[in-house]
């Protein structure tokens, strides 16, 4: 039978999840900068483990470089540098035969030029040489993207940018590929340049992306790399009727486009649901299957009901079959109790402030979803002499997480309620093992029964930060267990920017208090 675990049965779940995760931590050590964030975390075939974090500092939180470390496997420290950069982002990041390979992407102000760079070094000596893959110019950016950019681009740096996917790197599942995503504005057309590298960093192939469609109405999604061959999946929501409205007339006013984009060609295929309003899709693909997953509305596209998928074709685009699956009982009796009247309500009517947070693909072909209840406040705050000012509130509450099967067909949804607000350790970090999914969160000791046979983890300060794993099973029945107690522990762990290594099954921590530091690592066995 399911069950929620009350709070009775903490005892036992520690012992049980004793078994399941380990834990390993790295020596404190200290930084010459606080307020670093983890960027990457790679690991190497003998076990070693390097670590990169960017930091900022001065007017606008400029950022002004990152640590680079490399552990062993026990996260013992080998080395160290601050890698100090200027008008210089690390995009992405690998490890091949020894060595660290960093691709970089650099504004070169003086000279008039963009550099896509790869910095190479072995991982013992951190000593980096450098090779370019790609420059723009004056000279030859028509040759590259077909338009002339000039003057505005070198004149204004990254202006002519569309949103933040100027020099985008996604790589591979397999680390065998890379590419290398522009995004232009050009308010008559929907622009993107593509360069597709190999992993000895060869261009595979370069393409343009031009959609016949005015950049404002057309919200370009994401793109993934498949590594057999370096094909591209490339995911767009297109308006229609030259407005970029959800609705016309009371019908859906947009579709979604997929572009399978390889060294032969290209295909496209599009797809809507005339009945329902998907909020936005995501890529998730494997060596044999290949999907669009998201959530849907009935009646609007922020007031949600549930999570829909297109199974597609990888080699032809043809649509294996679509399903919208509503948020099932359990899922509604989570969130709101024993109070009927408001599940009806809102399973007719649909949830807000639903943010999404990833997508999983496993082993067995089930897809894991997960997502977060986000939403910001205002407040007007009075001071002692009669001044005011305003003060923003971020809300990071329940955890929502939906499991469907090979068939597109829900398996479980689960709402598990937490209330969290502020940046500095609120929110979670997943990782899906086998049949089980695990989140990593900050919160308090005391955790709160609710009605239904409920409980709800609650707030907490980063200076009494206790770190929790809960996880979701097969049948979605759920489990805790405290990990680390903040009388351990020097420092708190930022779990909303984990990085997780699904091959190994491990997740990275930093943690950090002021200019102390320190790496963790869960592994579930």
């Amino acid at each position: 039978m399911k069950k929620t675990v009350l709070l009775l049965l903490l005892f036992v779940a520690s012992i049980s999840y004793a078994q399941d995760i380990s834990i390993t931590q790295s020596e404190i050590f200290k930084d010459s900068k606080k307020n670093s964030y983890l960027t990457l975390t790679l690991e190497a075939e003998d076990g070693g483990i390097v670590t990169i974090r960017q930091y900022h500092s001065g007017f606008g939180f400029k950022l002004k470089g990152y640590y680079i470390q490399y552990f062993d496997a026990n996260l013992k420290l080998i080395n160290e540098l601050d890698y100090e950069v200027k008008n210089k982002t690390i995009k992405n990041a690998f490890l091949k035969d020894g060595q660290l390979h960093l691709i970089e992407i650099e504004e070169e102000k003086k000279e008039d030029r963009i550099a896509i760079n790869v910095s190479s070094s072995d991982l013992k000596s951190l000593n980096f040489t450098s090779r370019n893959l790609l420059t723009f110019t004056e000279d030859n950016v028509k040759k590259y993207f077909g338009i002339m950019l000039f003057p505005i681009w070198f004149d204004n740096g990254w202006n002519q940018a569309d949103g933040d996917h100027m020099g985008e790197v996604v790589m591979s599942a397999n680390e065998q590929f890379f590419a290398i995503n522009f995004d232009f504005k050009n308010k008559e057309k929907e622009t993107h340049k593509v360069f597709v590298f190999n992993n000895n960093f060869d261009m595979v192939y370069e393409k343009l992306i031009v959609k016949d469609i005015e950049d404002k109405l057309f919200i370009y999604s994401g793109f993934e790399v498949d590594g057999n061959d370096g094909t591209i999946y490339f995911l767009g929501k297109a308006y229609e009727n030259g407005k970029r409205k959800s609705k016309k007339n009371g019908k859906v006013n947009y579709h979604f486009e997929l572009n399978k984009i390889n060294a032969d060609g290209e295909q496209t295929v599009s797809f809507k649901s005339e009945e329902n309003y998907i909020e936005s899709l995501s890529i998730v693909m494997n060596e044999e299957r290949l999907a669009c997953v998201g959530f849907f509305g009935k009646r609007e596209t922020y007031k949600l009901n549930g999570v829909c998928i297109y199974d597609l074709n990888p080699e032809t685009l043809t649509t294996n079959f679509s399903k919208f699956n509503e948020f099932s009982a359990e899922f509604m009796t989570d969130k709101y109790g024993n109070r009927e009247g408001k599940k009806e309500r809102k399973k007719k009517k649909g949830i807000n402030n639903i943010d999404f947070k990833g997508l999983y693909l496993m082993a067995n072909n089930d897809i894991l979803v997960n997502a977060e209840e986000f939403f910001i406040t205002t407040h007007m705050v009075m001071g002692a002499n009669g001044s005011s000012s305003m003060r923003t509130v971020y809300h990071y509450n329940d955890i929502m997480a939906m499991r469907l099967d090979a068939n597109g067909d829900l398996k479980w949804a689960r709402n598990i309620n937490k209330a969290q607000t502020g940046t500095v350790n609120s929110s979670f970090t997943t990782l899906p093992v086998g049949e089980s999914t695990y989140f990593f969160i900050n919160c308090s000791d005391k955790v709160k029964k609710l009605s239904a046979d409920r409980i709800s983890f609650k707030q907490t300060s980063s200076k009494k930060s206790n770190l929790y794993a809960i996880s979701i099973d097969n049948e979605g029945n759920f489990d805790y267990k405290k990990l680390i107690d903040d009388k351990d522990s020097k420092v708190y762990y930022k779990v909303n920017d984990g990085v997780i290594n699904m091959n190994n099954n491990t997740v990275f921590l930093l943690g950090e208090r002021k200019k102390k530091g320190q790496i963790l690592k869960l592994k579930v066995n």
